[in-house]
């Protein structure tokens, strides 16, 4: 098995902007069982679980967001998500 290279934790900033654009080129609406996939991916890249909680978290404390899968972490985006992700690249 290959060994990965290590790297610093990525800046929040970085893992939102990351998160962000991978939910922008998921399919739309975001089919159910996709969040959890995107999570997984970024994890793979190498970003933080904890941080991308965070980001998470405040993604729903602004509404652009809500949990339809407590234990699997899946989402789906409101209204006001839906403009956040699709017109604010």
């Amino acid at each position: 098995m290959r060994r990965r290279k290590k790297t610093p934790p990525a800046a929040y900033a970085e893992t939102a902007d990351w998160l962000k654009k991978a939910v922008h080129s998921a399919p739309r609406p975001l089919p159910a069982g996709f969040f959890p996939r995107i999570l997984e991916h970024a994890e793979a890249e190498g970003f933080e679980r904890g941080t991308l909680l965070d980001v998470l978290d405040e993604w729903l404390n602004y509404g652009y967001c809500r949990i339809t899968d407590s234990i699997a972490q899946d989402i789906e985006i409101t209204p006001e998500g839906g403009r956040f992700f699709y017109r604010n690249l």
